[in-house]
């Protein structure tokens, strides 16, 4: 029996090893899964507060989607979902040097307007920043949006050499072309310029001189205003949304416009002699428009 006391302390020995083993992968075990635990906490949190500040670029936190028909629904869309949109769509930023601080602030807030529309859209369009310079970076980081982590593409370089030529439609009010459709091929480009219509055909102006096409959205076919055709860029991003959604040029403007701006609907067969118009509300400038929206 004796003999056989040194096997048994080498099984001895050997178990007190497999349990050491046992151990030290338990406590690995454990830390790993506190390490992920703790990630999906912060992943949690993260998600929060990018939720938090889509919320907060919908100005007033509104109930009933304003950008879109129905209310806004529960869950926000991303470009990449399947129900996405191919068409494009893109803020041209280059003319941060020619804005007040103000200005600029104004216009990054039409902007993330114009992202909370999109992320709660039924079909969310491939968004675009283009011409994203050190200004605008800076005022965003400023105003702690969290746009680092937005479902939208950011571009330092300028439209045209985001998109090919001629794939490119800038929308600009002084334009003599009228935009009948949306072609999802394109991708159409918005001013991002808040001037008070001190740098009136700027964008008309620079379209043309780059040998870009160029279009009016059909504003006098179905509405008249009391001033210029010079919309906010959250409001004609909102029409295209509706636009693409009901085919309907008239039911987008009277959807996204207020109707205090708007001076009267026209009414009648197009090309008639005696159309009549039926006054809405006359007086308030459309700029006042561009006030609404920093506000």
């Amino acid at each position: 029996m004796e003999g056989d006391r040194p096997n048994s302390e080498n099984e001895q020995l050997v178990m007190s090893k497999k349990q050491r083993k046992r151990l030290e992968k338990h406590k690995l075990f454990l830390e790993r899964r506190k390490i992920k635990r703790q990630e999906k906490r912060e992943r949690k949190k993260e998600e929060k507060r990018n939720l938090q500040q889509e919320g907060d670029a919908e100005e007033g936190s509104q109930k009933v989607n304003p950008g879109l028909s129905g209310p806004f629904p529960k869950k926000f869309k991303s470009m990449n979902s399947e129900d996405a949109s191919s068409l494009r769509v893109a803020i041209d930023l280059s003319f941060e040097d020619l804005m007040s601080e103000r200005d600029l602030q104004k216009l990054l807030k039409q902007v993330q307007r114009v992202y909370s529309v999109n992320r709660r859209a039924q079909h969310p369009v491939q968004l675009y920043l283009t011409s994203f310079g050190d200004k605008v970076k800076s005022k965003l980081d400023e105003i702690k949006c969290n746009y680092q982590h937005w479902d939208i593409y950011i571009k330092t370089e300028l439209y045209s050499q985001v998109f090919a030529a001629e794939e490119i439609v800038y929308l600009t009010s002084d334009s003599s072309n009228v935009l009948k459709e949306i072609d999802q091929s394109k991708a159409y480009i918005i001013g991002g310029l808040v001037d008070h219509n001190h740098r009136k055909g700027l964008c008309y102006q620079l379209a043309v001189e780059r040998g870009i096409a160029h279009a009016q959205l059909p504003i006098t076919e179905f509405v008249q205003l009391n001033s210029r055709r010079v919309l906010t860029v959250n409001h004609v991003f909102e029409i295209l949304m509706h636009f693409t959604e009901s085919k309907d040029w008239k039911d987008a403007f009277y959807k996204v416009l207020p109707a205090r701006k708007v001076v009267s609907e026209k009414k009648g067969d197009k090309g008639k002699e005696g159309n009549t118009e039926d006054v809405i509300e006359a007086g308030e400038e459309l700029d006042e428009i561009q006030q609404e929206a920093s506000q």
